[in-house]
């Protein structure tokens, strides 16, 4: 388990702890893409969540902070808007868990 505070974290997460970030990310993606359209999970991947930022709210706990009216974001994708938010609130809970994994706090 990771020993890091919300605050130590915020401080370091991109110095210590970004090839942690990265695995999560990239395990996220793959997990996604598998499951679901390519070209959404792609999409939402490149055009929402490169500059969304990870938080550690402390007990194990994570949150994905999205840029400012993110769907707007997304260019190119045939989707309605239902279930673009769909798709991207359950990218962003299977992000979180595998932060929880990724730094420890959960069983892989």
């Amino acid at each position: 388990m990771a020993d890091f505070t919300p605050e130590e974290f915020e401080e370091e997460k991109y110095v210590d702890y970004f090839p942690q970030l990265q695995t999560a990310y990239k395990r996220t993606f793959n997990t996604m893409n598998e499951e679901y359209s390519s070209d959404l999970v792609h999409a939402i991947d490149q055009q929402i969540l490169n500059e969304s930022e990870p938080h550690y709210e402390g007990d194990g706990e994570f949150t994905i902070e999205l840029p400012e009216n993110p769907l707007e974001r997304l260019t190119d994708v045939v989707a309605d808007e239902e279930r673009v938010q769909e798709l991207l609130d359950i990218y962003v809970e299977e992000l979180k868990s595998e932060h929880r994994r990724v730094f420890g706090f959960e069983g892989e």
